[in-house]
Parts: C-alpha cells; structure tokens; sequence
C-alpha cells in the first residue's frame, strides 16, 4: 500500500541525519569501540562525513555554444545517478570532515514585512507552511525571533476578511497578553525560537532552529509555557452543506489536562457563506463583548470562561477538544478539527513545530589548511560524503584530506610549461589521458597533480611510472616531462579494496567555477531538503 510523506516523517529524517552527522564528529561515540564496531553498528560504516570540494575541469558548453564564463550559462542539473557520483569522487581534490557544529535543522526564511498578509496557524492545513494566493506562511522571521501567527482575523466583515499586517511581532506578557503579541490587524504572534545572530548557518535564505536546550538567549521559560494547552485555531476539515447562520450550533467538549471536561461546553460561532458551507469559526472568548478588539482566535484573560489563567496550572489547560455541529435545518457533513498547542507550549518545542525539514552543513576552508590539503585550485562541485577510509599515508591532520593521484617527473621540461587548470595531457606508452591540476616542486622534485573521469575528452587508464613515458600537451609530444620516476595516491584514494568506490556521495551541487586562494576562507553552506 502506497505511503504518504508526512511533515512529521521529513523532520524525522532530518533529525536522523543531523544526529548521524553529529555522532560522526564526537569522539566520544567510538568509547567504548563496540560503538563503532561494523558487526555493532552495520549501517554507521566508517563513521564519517565530510564536504568534498572538486572539478577543475570546465562545463561542456550549454547549446550556443554558451561557455561557463558566460552570465546566462546554466550550470548542469544533477541527475541523481551512480556514474555523476563516481564522476564527482573522482573529481575531488579536498575532504574536510563537519564539526559537532557543522550540522543544524534549518526553516527557510519567510522575513515579516508590513503589508503582506499571513495565514494562521492551522494543524489540520497541510499547506499552513506555504504561500497559497496573496496569503505567506503562517510563520514569520522577524529580528532574531521565530513568531508563528495564532490569528489572522479582523473584526469588520464577520471575521472573514484577512487584512494586511502592518505591524511586526512583538511580545509582552506584562501586559496581560501571556507571552503573545497584542492583538493588532487581527493579527496575534506567538515567539516560538531565537535565533543567535552570529550563528554561521545564518543565511539570506534559511535559519537554524534548535532544541529547546540548546537555544541561548532562550525564550522566558514563562512565556513558553504560556502557549501550553492554548486553543488557537478551528480548522474546517469539510465545510459540509446547507447550513445557516440562524440553525447552526458548534459546540465544543474541552478536556483539560487533568482529564476532566471543562464545564459548561463552549459554544462558538461559524462563518457560513451563501452557499451553506462553513467557512471559518469565530472562536472569541465568550466573556467578551462581541466587538473587543483584545480577543482574535484564542483565550485572552482569566476569566471564568477562559482556559488560561494566570496560575500557569496544567489543570486548566487543555487536552483535547470534540466538536459537535447541529443545524435544524438538515445542515450536514462539516467536520472541525482544534489546533491545540503542545502542553509544554510551542517555544519549548518550535523543532517539531515548525518547517525544520532542511539540513544545513557549513563548513569553512581556511586558505590551504595546515598542510596544503586544499590546494588553491577552482571548483565547481560541493558534496557530502560519508563512509570512507583514509589512506594511511598522509600527514598528521586527519580531519582534512588531499585527494589528488600525482606523479613524479622524470626530467620535468625547464622551465615548466603554463598549463591551465583541466587542461588535457597525455602519457606516450600507457596512453593514458588526464586533467592537469598543478605542479608542485620541492627541492629537485617536481610533482604534477592530476585527475580523471568519464569525460570522453579523458580516459580512465592509470598512467604507468616508466622513466622512458613522455608526458606531454598533445599526443606523443614531451612538451612537459621525459616521463614519470613515481605515482603517489593522495590522503584519500577514490578505490580502496578490490576496486570499489571509496565511500558514498549522498548530496551534491554543481555551481559555476570558483577560484580558490590562500588569503581567503571559503564558508562552505550545503542545504538539504528532506
């Protein structure tokens, strides 16, 4: 039987994957070493992810011919099969493994601006997270602060009409609101997240959210658990047919927390259109007058009609709600459904709330690292590897790798031709094609670094240390070196084993060539949707 991808199932996975990346970074998981044994843990593999930069060599042109330097190239969309990822740990020229901090659950930015108008918050609505028509989601970034609107509604037209909202969220539980923002518009605001300024998965499109534990500055523990319980929203399920105004009751049962029903039953008031459908609920708080404009869509005071009080008691908040719909003029088929809040209230659990289906990795590549194991070479792929080994021979600093095969030269030409970074070379003897990465000479050795792929412009043929095997521009011609005295794997080998593909590519994006440098860092941001 087919299945349906839920959010709950998206933020699962998303949680699954950031605590993996995670587990990966923390040495403590590997003590004791059962923790990281395979026969243990058969799916951790070698315990490890990292970014891997790569691709010196240039885009096939777009029709045209459109060049890669060119501001309308469209650079090539991944196709999401096992040769590109080959292709891209063949490419590769550095790995840097992702840090405790590296890895967050992210929501995409929805910045509050005045003028837009914003959906409630709906726990019944599939798309409350989506812009539908003129209507943005019902949550909002505004200075440092995560809101979710709670109500949209305006007193005039029946509570029926959304208007524009001109002024930001904003909170004040002093003001006898409980944590949430007045009433403005319409418009109550819920903070449901900080969000730290100087966090690095900060971006123009996305922000983290973490757990309640980890947030610093957190909300008012008060004002979190002041939401707890809240009745903020009726969702309409099926608006159902031939209903009125004059022959319609709602009537809600309340449990509250303590398991007891909240007496007497609440009545609240529908919105029916002329065709005898139910619209919307108005679910004012009965003790006020019809035109308060302190009361939009949940319990506003502590009067006797009212499910939140002062006292913050857990036995007066509620548990759950039924509806029952009656209409003496044979109105049926509608279907209600209340959005309650969490008891411990939505601040303390804004990750299983809100839209925190994306995975943001950040990491930073300083100059060329400590032991040039990020050479300064232009990329044009970023990915995400797990489950790889490292070769053996290699410097100390094993959290970042160099994955380039080199080879020594045997009488390098002098001076050293000015080769351009993916150019192709060729090996008299082996026949072997490759794409120049760069020379390095210490002392009297001088090394060319190099990389092969399914390119059709290149081979696969491993090149041959043979003194005798030129090197050189075109085919048979020496124009680089006499041959080749030795061929060196780098930190990280593409095939270990009997020639198996050294780890897993589990995302990648391909992006126009940027250059590298060693005056500059690179903040690497990878964002994955789940």
């Amino acid at each position: 039987m087919a299945a349906i991808i839920t959010d709950d199932f998206r933020r699962n996975q998303a949680r699954l994957l950031v605590n993996d990346i995670k587990a990966s970074a923390d040495a403590s998981f590997d003590t004791p070493a059962s923790n990281s044994n395979e026969s243990n843990w058969p799916y951790r593999g070698t315990n490890r992810y990292s970014v891997g930069l790569g691709k010196t060599d240039s885009w096939p042109d777009n029709a045209g011919p459109v060049s890669e330097d060119a501001v309308n190239f469209v650079v090539p969309v991944p196709a999401g099969v096992k040769q590109e990822d080959e292709d891209i740990i063949n490419n590769l020229f550095t790995l840097k493994d992702v840090t405790l901090g590296g890895v967050k659950q992210l929501i995409a930015k929805n910045p509050w601006t005045t003028g837009r108008k914003y959906k409630v918050y709906d726990s019944a609505d599939n798309d409350a997270f989506y812009s539908t028509g003129d209507l943005y989601p019902c949550y909002v970034t505004y200075s440092n602060s995560v809101y979710i609107c709670l109500a949209n509604t305006a007193v005039d037209n029946g509570f029926t009409a959304v208007l524009p909202s001109t002024t930001a969220p904003f909170t004040n539980s002093s003001s006898g609101n409980y944590g949430f923002g007045a009433p403005v518009q319409g418009y109550v605001w819920c903070e449901v997240a900080k969000i730290s300024a100087d966090d690095p998965h900060v971006s123009n499109q996305f922000v983290p959210i973490k757990r309640d534990v980890d947030v610093d500055p957190a909300i008012d523990a008060d004002d979190k658990k002041r939401s707890g319980g809240l009745i903020s929203h009726v969702g309409i399920i099926a608006g159902g047919s031939g209903y009125s105004n004059s022959t319609t009751t709602i009537t809600a049962t309340i449990v509250k927390h303590d398991g007891t029903v909240a007496s007497p039953a609440i009545s609240f008031t529908p919105i029916i259109d002329g065709g005898g459908v139910i619209q919307r609920v108005d679910i004012r708080d009965p003790q006020n007058s019809p035109t308060d404009s302190g009361s939009y869509e949940f319990w506003v005071n502590g009067d006797a009609g009212s499910l939140i009080t002062n006292s913050l008691a857990l036995t007066d908040r509620v548990k759950s709600v039924n509806f029952t719909v009656t209409d003496t003029n044979g109105g049926a088929g509608a279907r209600l459904a209340a959005t309650v809040a969490p008891i411990s209230g939505y601040g303390k659990n804004a990750i299983d709330i809100l839209p925190t289906w994306f995975v943001g990795v950040n990491t930073s590549f300083t100059g060329t690292e400590v032991d040039g194991d990020t050479p300064e070479l232009t990329f044009r792929q970023v990915c995400l590897m797990k489950n790889f080994t490292r070769n053996s021979d290699g410097d100390s600093n094993t959290g970042i790798l160099d994955t380039l095969r080199s080879l020594t030269l045997n009488a390098p030409a002098d001076p050293l031709p000015s080769l351009t970074q993916g150019q192709v070379l060729y090996q008299a003897g082996s026949n072997a094609k490759f794409y120049f990465d760069r020379f390095v000479t210490v002392g009297s050795t001088t090394k060319l670094y190099y990389h092969q792929n399914s390119n059709g412009e290149v081979n696969m043929i491993t090149p041959t240390a043979v003194a005798a095997d030129e090197i050189g521009t075109t085919s048979g011609g020496s124009q680089v070196s006499a041959g080749v005295s030795a061929i060196t794997d780098g930190e990280y080998k593409s095939r270990i084993g009997d020639g198996e593909i050294n780890g897993e590519v589990i995302f990648h994006e391909n992006r126009k060539p940027f250059a590298r440098s060693a005056s500059q860092t690179e903040e690497v941001k990878l964002i994955i949707q789940l």
